[in-house]
């Protein structure tokens, strides 16, 4: 069984065994394209991208106190549209480079 992210009384994140009373249907997966974007502290976007890779290169030179927000987008041939709401990755990013 796959392990899912859980919030403990603290509301600190953890991955843990799924509840066994729950369940859930995915939908289809659609084709999100993912826009990330390195902004400053006050949140002026200094880089923007669907490029992960360059994205961690601009974090890297940014200014302390920067943030990385990642959002998804649906597109048809001439519109986008934001999918829920953008979130700020920043502390996994920080995390997974130790």
């Amino acid at each position: 069984m796959s392990r899912v992210l859980r919030f403990d009384s603290k509301g600190e994140p953890f991955l843990g065994d799924p509840p066994s009373n729950i369940y859930t249907i995915h939908p289809k997966k659609s084709p999100l394209i993912l826009l990330y974007e390195v902004v400053d502290e006050n949140g002026n976007a200094e880089w923007g991208g669907n490029n992960a890779e360059h994205c961690m290169q601009w974090l890297s030179l940014a200014p302390t106190g920067s943030r990385v927000l990642v959002s998804g987008w649906e597109s048809d041939e001439e519109d986008a549209h934001l999918v829920g709401q953008s979130l700020d990755i920043t502390d996994i990013i920080k995390a997974a480079s130790l």
